[in-house]
């Protein structure tokens, strides 16, 4: 007698059998410097690459460069690579943010990666305001974010993650999130932080030590001066939003963890936050 095999479906195949996809690649290299005015800022290099664009909606000046990065593949899944390096030179000023909000979507095995190198020189200005990354259900991506500063510069890093879209009732069952941060000042760690989440998130999300089942959760790291003279400020901003929040200070460094059970909660504290921190919000997160 025969056996019959039934047939698999799509998440049943083997990955052998599955046809190869194109991958999506992208790069942006930016540097901005001095202008020829004293206080001004002059866009140095611009280079984009693949399926990375970058745009400069603002006019060049005091306020410093705002660059606004563009992923045209419309997210990231199944071993897409993207790079973006970034250096403000002695006294300059530069912003980068996103266009809208990046997608980190399903994934059929292979992990996404997305590498940010930052340098910011003496009396610099730096800031890192991507809006924030949604992430889908068996989503899969390993993102690093590295920063080299003189002592005299400022930097501030802010990163939103959100599991699913509950307007959507979506639910992150599994996946892969992973994040590196590594800071240096004059050439020595300052700040170092790794998340990983691999496997079952919806459960390791439950946990009381962990997110207490919310869904959006974001940190944000400055590092100046005058860093530890913003702590007030900033715990008066948190104390205003329905989130469970905290920030501490210490040796020219700010920390803020936030987590909110949804992602509107969560971006209207940030955006809060931005004002005594970063002095501006960028314009297309009001778009």
């Amino acid at each position: 007698m025969d056996a019959i095999t039934p047939p698999m479906d799509a998440d049943q195949a083997a990955p052998d059998d599955r046809p190869s996809l194109e991958r999506a690649q992208g790069a942006i290299r930016l540097a901005v410097g001095p202008g020829r005015l004293r206080g001004t800022t002059a866009l140095k290099t611009a280079f984009q690459q693949g399926s990375f664009k970058v745009r400069f909606p603002s006019r060049f000046g005091n306020a410093g460069v705002e660059a606004v990065l563009l992923n045209t593949a419309g997210g990231l899944t199944d071993g897409d690579r993207f790079t973006v390096e970034a250096e403000a030179g002695p006294a300059s000023a530069l912003t980068l943010t996103t266009q809208a909000a990046e997608r980190v979507y399903r994934s059929r095995g292979d992990v996404a990666y997305l590498d940010v190198e930052l340098r910011a020189g003496p009396d610099a200005t730096l800031l890192w305001l991507p809006q924030e990354t949604i992430f889908y259900d068996r989503g899969r991506v390993r993102r690093s974010l590295t920063a080299e500063m003189a002592g005299s510069a400022r930097i501030l890093l802010c990163e939103i993650l959100v599991l699913g879209r509950t307007a959507h009732g979506e639910t992150v069952r599994e996946g892969t999130v992973s994040d590196r941060w590594r800071i240096r000042r004059d050439g020595r760690l300052v700040y170092a932080d790794d998340l990983r989440l691999n496997g079952d998130i919806q459960a390791m999300a439950g946990g009381s030590a962990t997110l207490a089942g919310a869904r959006a959760f974001a940190s944000l790291v400055s590092v100046a001066p005058d860093a530890e003279t913003q702590l007030d400020a900033v715990r008066a901003v948190l104390d205003r939003h329905d989130i469970h929040s905290g920030a501490s200070a210490w040796d020219g460094l700010l920390a803020v963890r936030a987590v909110a059970s949804d992602a509107a909660r969560l971006r209207a504290a940030v955006v809060e936050l931005l004002s005594p921190l970063a002095g501006t919000v960028p314009r297309v997160w009001s778009i």
